[in-house]
């Protein structure tokens, strides 16, 4: 009998020794990714352990080394195509002809209105630190900043809800959302909402919409959806949506597509970790 119940206490604590480094890697595993800020994988417990996690962090080093010199590339091939193009732009005021002219400067400012994007888009946000600002007076903002051009955006949400986040950020995925329903849409709405810790906003416009198989690939770069949606003189260049998605996955957040009831496209942002209550609507 001492010998079995020996032999089980040594089974329990040796499960458990095992169990509990185990379970810190897989959530460490979870929440592995490659960026700097992100704590590498601990390098702890039994020797098989502590090997695969030290091999899972020379990997993310390689991979964000890689993806650095990458988008470092980038970023100059594109910092450096502006200087040509503001020569095309003094050239071009040579040109007699008013009509060529006025096509011409403006395939240069399409040129130089991508060329910001992919900038924006390769450095993947800012430097700056989240820091506890009212959200819900940075989304009435935006929304009045465009209701004051013409357009149809409206607010709906409290009147004050503070979230730490970074706000320039913030402020360029709900610009990018609203500019983009706007030109297929007549009417915005734009909902903040926080429940459970959670705070969602959401972008709705009464366009055409798009598809649900064709959803998912609309989050990726110079992708402009359907013919519904198709790019004219006063579309982007298909980088707003995979801009505002990098920005909120960068926030911890989420970001979906999903149809507007009756009709339209309905963008959906979900930001966790509420720093406090919302007063009522004004």
């Amino acid at each position: 009998m001492f010998l079995v119940i020996s032999i089980t206490l040594l089974g329990v604590w040796a499960g458990r020794a095992l169990s509990a480094p185990l379970s810190a890697f897989a959530r460490a595993a979870e929440s592995f990714s490659l960026s700097r800020s992100s704590a590498p994988l601990p390098e702890s417990g039994p020797e098989e352990i502590r090997s695969a996690a030290k091999a899972l962090n020379l990997m993310r080093n390689r991979i964000t080394s890689l993806m650095n010199d990458r988008t470092r590339m980038l970023a100059a091939i594109s910092h450096d195509l502006r200087t040509p193009i503001t020569r095309l732009r003094l050239r071009s005021e040579y040109i007699e002809d008013d009509t060529q002219r006025t096509q011409t400067l403006r395939d240069l400012d399409q040129m130089q209105a991508m060329l910001e994007s992919v900038l924006i888009l390769l450095r993947g946000g800012s430097g700056a630190r989240p820091t506890l600002v009212d959200i819900a007076a940075l989304v009435q903002m935006v929304c009045e900043e465009f209701a004051d051009c013409g357009h149809a955006v409206h607010y709906h949400g409290p009147s004050r809800l503070t979230l730490t986040v970074k706000p320039d950020e913030i402020r360029r995925t709900l610009a990018n959302l609203i500019g983009n329903a706007i030109r297929f849409g007549s009417e915005v709405n734009v909902a903040l909402s926080v429940a459970d810790a959670v705070t969602t906003i959401e972008v709705s416009d009464d366009g055409p919409g798009i598809p649900d198989d064709k959803k998912a690939a609309m989050l990726e770069p110079f992708v402009r959806g359907d013919d519904a949606r198709t790019m004219n003189e006063t579309s982007g260049f298909g980088l707003g949506l995979s801009i505002a998605s990098s920005i909120v996955e960068a926030h911890g957040g989420s970001l979906s597509l999903q149809d507007n009831q009756p009709h339209g496209l309905k963008v959906v942002i979900v930001l966790s970790e509420r720093r406090c209550q919302a007063s009522a609507n004004e």
